[in-house]
């Protein structure tokens, strides 16, 4: 698949996770997702915990 449009489309990281294939985030229909943001609260809980290694990581 097109690098350009991997990127475009939003993969479920629990339902990917341990298989081959990547599996299409279902938005809305999600309990993980959050509307407001239009994320995966996984994608959050991630990016929030690499900025908080990077902090410690700093001092």
């Amino acid at each position: 698949m097109n690098e350009v449009v991997k990127k475009r489309i939003p993969f479920c990281p629990l339902l990917s996770a341990g298989t081959g294939d990547l599996k299409v985030c279902t938005q809305e229909d999600c309990a993980w997702y959050i509307a407001s943001t239009k994320t995966c609260a996984i994608y959050v809980i991630a990016h929030n915990n690499v900025l908080d290694i990077k902090a410690k990581q700093g001092k």
